[in-house]
C-alpha cells in the first residue's frame, strides 16, 4: 500500500508526462488546421469535396448550425411557440450554484458533489 505522499508524487509525475503529450498534441491541432484550411481551399478552386492520398482521403461535409444575434427575439419566439427543443438540455453550473447557495433547492434539479485532485508542483 502506497502513502498519501508517495501517492501525491506519482500523479504530480503523471501530470508532467501529460504535459508533454498535451503541448504535443496542441501542436498537432495547430497543423492539422493550418493543412485542413489548404485543403478547403484548394478543394473550393477545383470544385470538389473529396480527395484522396496513398495514405488518406477525406471528403468535406456541411451541415447548418445556429449562430444566435439576438438572444432576446429568440427566447421569446420560444416562449411564444413553446419550441423549448431549440434549447439544449443542460442546466448552468454557475446559475444553478448560485440558486442552490440562496434558495437551497431548485424544483427538478438535484445537486452533487463532484470531487477532483487539484495538484500542484512542490518547490
Amino acid at each position: 500500500m502506497s502513502t498519501i505522499g508517495e501517492l501525491a508524487d506519482q500523479l504530480w509525475e503523471i501530470h508532467e508526462r501529460k504535459k508533454v503529450h498535451e503541448a504535443a498534441a496542441v501542436a498537432c491541432e495547430e497543423e492539422f488546421t493550418r493543412v485542413s484550411a489548404q485543403v478547403y481551399e484548394l478543394a473550393d478552386e477545383q470544385k470538389t469535396s473529396v480527395g484522396k492520398g496513398q495514405l488518406g482521403a477525406f471528403s468535406i461535409g456541411e451541415s447548418v448550425v445556429p449562430q444566435v444575434k439576438d438572444w432576446d427575439k429568440f427566447y421569446k419566439f420560444i416562449g411564444k411557440h413553446k419550441y423549448y427543443h431549440l434549447l439544449e438540455r443542460r442546466p448552468s453550473v454557475t446559475g444553478c450554484r448560485e440558486l442552490f447557495g440562496t434558495k437551497g433547492v431548485i424544483p427538478g434539479v438535484d445537486k452533487f458533489t463532484k470531487r477532483k485532485i487539484n495538484l500542484r508542483g512542490v518547490a
